[in-house]
């Protein structure tokens, strides 16, 4: 694997681990769980982990376009 992929990787089980398990543990104790809440957590999450990914491609392969990730700032 290479160095952007497993950074946009651990970028995404950072989200994960800050947004989704603390919804989840809400969703527990109230006997609900909002999967439309969850779904678009984990939506996010992916953008999140897929711009990290395009940024550290583009600082590998010295592309400036691409550093810019996602939102081009």
């Amino acid at each position: 694997m290479n160095t952007a992929l497993i950074e946009a990787i651990k970028e995404g089980l950072r989200i994960v681990v800050i947004s989704i398990i603390p919804i989840l543990i809400d969703g527990f104790t109230r006997g609900e769980i909002d999967i439309r809440l969850v779904g678009i957590t984990a939506a996010i999450t992916a953008l999140r982990a897929l711009d990290k990914w395009l940024h550290e491609t583009g600082k590998e392969t010295g592309n400036e376009s691409l550093e810019k990730g996602l939102t081009r700032f």
